[in-house]
C-alpha cells in the first residue's frame, strides 16, 4: 500500500509511536508557530507548510507576515498551514484577521492551505469562499458532517485524524460515509502523543472498516487524492 499523511507536526517531538513513518509515500509537515519554521525548512521531507495556528494568533505582526512571504517565495512547493479558527480557545475575533491574512497570501501565491476549525464552520466556509486561487484546501482533523456538502462544493478536501476514533462507531461511520471518497485524506496530526494511533497502515485499516472497504482500496484512493492535490509540488510523481 502507498501510505500518505496529509498533516504531520514533524517539529513537535520524536516519532517513536509512528511505526511505519519511514515507509510513507508522502506527507505534509505542518507548523503552528514561528519557532517551528526553521526546523521544518531545514528538514528533509517531501512537503512542508508554514503558518500561525489560531492559538498563537498573538504572534502575528508585520514582521512575521514578511517572513512567511519570504519562506513561500524561497520554497515554491510549500503550503500555508496550520492556520484557522478555534471557538474553544482564545478569541475568534482576534484570530479572524490573522486567518484571513494567511488565506490571502495562500490564494495570491497559489498554495495548498491546511485549516484548523473548531466550532467555526460557517465563518471558515465564508472565508474560503471569499478567496480563490488556492492550489487546494485541506480541512485538518475534520469532524462536522453537517458541513460536508458546502465544503465539498467549495472544493475542499477532508483530512481525518486519529482523534475521531474517540467517538462512537456510529458517529465515526456517519461522518466518514458523508465525505466524498475523492475528497478524503488521512493524517496522523501529532503522532508523538500517540492516542488511537500507532501507524498509518493500522489507521487505514480501522477507517476502512467504517467504510466497508478493503484497506488496500482505501489506501489507493487516499494516496490518489493526496497525489492529485500536491502534484506539481514534487510529490508522488
Amino acid at each position: 500500500m502507498i501510505l500518505t499523511d496529509a498533516h504531520l507536526h514533524l517539529a513537535d517531538g520524536p516519532l517513536d509511536g509512528y511505526g511505519d513513518f519511514r515507509s510513507l509515500g508522502g506527507y505534509m509537515a505542518c507548523t503552528a508557530r514561528t519557532e517551528e519554521w526553521a526546523a521544518v525548512s531545514e528538514a528533509v521531507c517531501p512537503s512542508r507548510s508554514y503558518g500561525i495556528h489560531p492559538w498563537y494568533c498573538g504572534d502575528w505582526n508585520a514582521g512575521v507576515s514578511d517572513r512567511l512571504r519570504t519562506l513561500l517565495e524561497e520554497d515554491r512547493a510549500a503550503g500555508v498551514g496550520e492556520i484557522g479558527l478555534d471557538s474553544k480557545r482564545g478569541s475568534v475575533a482576534e484570530q479572524l484577521p490573522v486567518f484571513e491574512a494567511q488565506l490571502s497570501l495562500a490564494s495570491e501565491m497559489v498554495r495548498v492551505v491546511s485549516i484548523h476549525d473548531v466550532g467555526c464552520e460557517k465563518t471558515v466556509l465564508d472565508a474560503v469562499r471569499a478567496y480563490d486561487g488556492f492550489r487546494g484546501v485541506i480541512l485538518h482533523s475534520y469532524s462536522s458532517d453537517s458541513y460536508v456538502k458546502p465544503f465539498a462544493e467549495a472544493g475542499c478536501h477532508f483530512s481525518i485524524g486519529p482523534r475521531l476514533l474517540s467517538r462512537s462507531d456510529v458517529r465515526v461511520s456517519r461522518l466518514l460515509k458523508s465525505i466524498p471518497l475523492d475528497r478524503l485524506l488521512l493524517e496522523s496530526d501529532a503522532p508523538h502523543f500517540p492516542a488511537w494511533f500507532c501507524g498509518m497502515g493500522d489507521f487505514v485499516g480501522r477507517i476502512a472498516r467504517h467504510l466497508d472497504m478493503e484497506a488496500e482500496d482505501l489506501a489507493e484512493a487516499v494516496s490518489g487524492n493526496y497525489g492529485r492535490l500536491v502534484r506539481g509540488r514534487g510529490l508522488l510523481g
